[in-house]
């Protein structure tokens, strides 16, 4: 009987600590290793935040007050839904211009000229571009260099002046119609009185800072447009003498782009100093929105051009 009580006693033990491992188990969470999957998971997350940023970086530009070579208001700095200010008068940016200097001296404030001008970037002002201003500083004087019977045609902007100390020559005053578009302006200048070759010249102007010529060769003849151009909206396609360039220059109609609106006559004035002034040689030339360009003339090197003055 003891023996009988004994051995149910010892089994009784055995199946208690059986059923106790068994319950252990049954409670316990299977064994993750963190370490390894997070520090996996910690690299890629890093190499995909590295990868954003380069791609950020190279999509999006740094924003940055330019005071770039350019013509009126052409580019994309302006809200084609807005409509700008025409109660206040016109401003021609100089080069090293900035909206906030430009606030400074007309009593104003850069939100209120980028409201009144329907800016997009208030850093992305460039020269020869017209903005509207409470009021407009005065400019200095036109320099006339004593002893000369010939003045200038316009008066130059400050630290612009014509440093040749050289007479200017006679401004040759001809016909012109000018022509705004998205990478420049372009005009056509009548040949002037007297000139050896009668065509009139078309001058383009690069918003980059150069500018070439091309002689006028369109007649009535000749068609007038391309039907089969068709501008997208809010743009047009240039006609005429200025189309035949145009069209018939891809180089010319790809950095130009699109015109804003059909061509403007208005006088042109043309300007040379004397065949004696030291190189550079350079000569004025009315860019038809009160604008005066001084047009440098480099051989064998890209012509470029700069805003010194207005009238």
């Amino acid at each position: 009987m003891k023996l009988r009580l004994g051995l149910i006693l010892a089994l009784w033990g055995v199946l208690t600590l059986a059923c106790s491992l068994t319950e252990g188990d049954s409670n316990q969470s299977p064994t993750l290793r963190p370490a390894i999957p997070t520090a996996d998971l910690t690299i890629v997350a890093q190499a995909n935040a590295t990868a954003s940023a380069i791609v950020s970086a190279q999509l999006t530009p740094t924003a940055t007050a330019t005071t770039n070579s350019g013509n009126s208001n052409t580019g994309n700095n302006t809200n084609p839904n807005c409509t700008p200010r025409t109660d206040w008068p016109v401003m021609v940016v100089s080069s090293g211009d900035t909206l906030s200097g430009i606030a400074e001296r007309t009593g104003s404030t850069v939100e209120t000229l980028v409201q009144a001008n329907c800016l997009l970037n208030a850093d992305a002002i460039f020269a020869g571009q017209q903005l509207r201003v409470p009021l407009v500083p005065i400019q200095p004087t036109a320099y006339i260099p004593a002893g000369c019977g010939v003045s200038f045609f316009f008066t130059f902007a400050a630290g612009k002046g014509d440093a040749s100390g050289l007479c200017p020559l006679a401004t040759d005053l001809v016909a012109a119609t000018g022509q705004d578009f998205e990478g420049g302006r372009v005009y056509r200048y009548a040949a002037p009185a007297g000139a050896s070759d009668p065509r009139a010249t078309i001058w383009v102007i690069y918003n980059t800072g150069y500018w070439e010529t091309v002689p006028d060769i369109w007649d009535a003849s000749q068609p007038f447009s391309d039907a089969t151009i068709i501008p997208p909206t809010g743009r047009y396609q240039p006609t005429g003498p200025i189309g035949k360039v145009w069209r018939e220059n891809p180089q010319i109609r790809q950095q130009l782009g699109w015109a804003y609106a059909p061509e403007q006559a208005f006088p042109g004035r043309l300007q040379a100093m004397p065949a004696s002034a030291p190189p550079p040689h350079y000569f004025y030339i009315d860019h038809g929105k009160g604008i005066v360009l001084r047009l440098y003339s480099v051989d064998m090197a890209p012509n470029t051009w700069e805003v010194v003055g207005s009238y």
